[in-house]
């Protein structure tokens, strides 16, 4: 326990030194970018390849051996999980070439669900196997929740070298998580197998503690600068692909291919200028 609490204290200071940084240089002689202060929501939808615990037995639908033409075989149809996030977060941002780029990071929360389900009705779960005996529960699905202590580090790019009111930008980023808390829940089709939760939590898997993710994003900022006046920025952007990285890091969520399983995302953020309210294309400025 302590060792976590060690961790998440050494997270939250890496996350909080570009701002701390920034603001201690001195007044009299620095001259600073553009700096703005973001406030977002996002959310996205990833799939999966599906890992199946060795406890399920299962019968696929007809459907998955349907032959569309002869260019497929039998079982082309694969088994997927899909893994959806939700976040909120608070991020500074630092303009420089112009105030055409930007780099960002902070912190967020951000809650995952991946569920795993049958292709039919539901499944088969087997809890116990004793001699010539087994025992099975018949479960509707069971889903992972988990909530994550996440450090944004993200890059955009604004295509027009000169201030408009609605302005396009590309973004690369990547998002560094740590695993604070996860359940599962378990969905039986009968309340009379709800005496199996307990056995059926010992079986289920152990993931690790930390997840990456990665995207690219198009997006739009709203917001036009007017002299001296604190004008506050809207963004809105579309990301695609959304890729997890790692491996092993949620339960039923195995290999990811954009062709085979394409992810996507949507965020939106306000962003409060700190300091002075700086126009796309200007060069440094003082605070």
């Amino acid at each position: 326990m302590k060792r976590s609490l060690s961790f998440l204290a050494i997270v939250c200071l890496l996350a909080l030194l570009p701002v701390s940084s920034l603001l201690a240089q001195d007044g009299q002689t620095s001259n600073h970018h553009n700096l703005k202060l973001a406030f977002e929501f996002g959310t996205s939808m990833m799939s999966n390849e599906l890992v199946k615990p060795e406890q399920i037995r299962e019968n696929h639908s007809s459907y998955y051996y349907y032959r569309g033409d002869y260019n497929y075989d039998y079982g082309f149809i694969k088994d997927y999980s899909s893994m959806s996030t939700i976040y909120l977060g608070v991020k500074p941002e630092i303009f420089i070439y112009k105030n055409r780029i930007g780099i960002a990071s902070g912190l967020r929360y951000t809650m995952t669900s991946v569920k795993l389900v049958s292709d039919r009705d539901n499944f088969l779960w087997k809890v116990k196997e004793d001699g010539l005996n087994t025992g099975y529960v018949r479960i509707d699905d069971i889903r992972e929740k988990t909530g994550l202590l996440s450090i944004p580090v993200e890059v955009r790019y604004f295509m027009n070298g000169r201030e408009m009111p609605f302005q396009t930008y590309f973004k690369i980023g990547v998002s560094l998580n740590y695993r604070i808390h996860s359940e599962y829940q378990v969905n039986f089709t009968s309340k009379a197998m709800k005496k199996y939760d307990d056995l059926i939590q010992k079986q289920l898997p152990e993931n690790s503690v930390f997840s990456v993710f990665c995207f690219g994003a198009v997006g739009f900022k709203i917001g036009k600068f007017k002299e001296g006046r604190m004008i506050p920025w809207g963004n809105v952007e579309f990301q695609f692909p959304y890729v997890v990285l790692t491996k092993k890091s949620f339960a039923f969520a195995g290999k990811q291919t954009i062709v085979d399983f394409p992810s996507v995302g949507f965020q939106c953020s306000f962003q409060i200028p700190i300091g002075k309210n700086v126009p796309i294309g200007s060069k440094l400025i003082n605070f």
